[in-house]
């Protein structure tokens, strides 16, 4: 990997952040979505699965779609989210769900 860029194939990458903001760009202003949970599929047939949960604040919904995002730790992603079930009108979950070979996760990054 880069210099800077972040595994995202690993959810080890996420893990300590669980409880920080990710700030999602464009429209008419950012919107803030903090990580509530990784949750780790472990590996199935060669896959590596696991998916992020976000809360985001209930009066703003984003599409489904990729989302540019920053975080101040490991930043600039581009993730795919949609919203999802436990939403109500304190806030919106959105989930963005990940697959890659296990080969393709790699200890501290690299």
């Amino acid at each position: 990997m880069g210099a800077g860029v972040a595994n995202v194939n690993d959810p080890e990458t996420f893990r300590p952040h669980i409880g920080t903001d990710f700030t999602v760009s464009g429209g008419e202003r950012p919107v803030i979505l903090r990580l509530a949970d990784v949750n780790d599929a472990g590996i199935s047939n060669g896959m590596r699965q696991f998916s992020l949960l976000f809360h985001g604040p209930g009066d703003r919904q984003l599409p489904d779609g990729i989302h540019a995002m920053t975080h101040d730790a490991l930043g600039p992603l581009e993730i795919f989210i949609v919203p999802v079930v436990g939403s109500n009108a304190a806030r919106i979950v959105y989930q963005a769900c990940f697959s890659a070979a296990a080969g393709a996760v790699q200890k501290n990054g690299n």
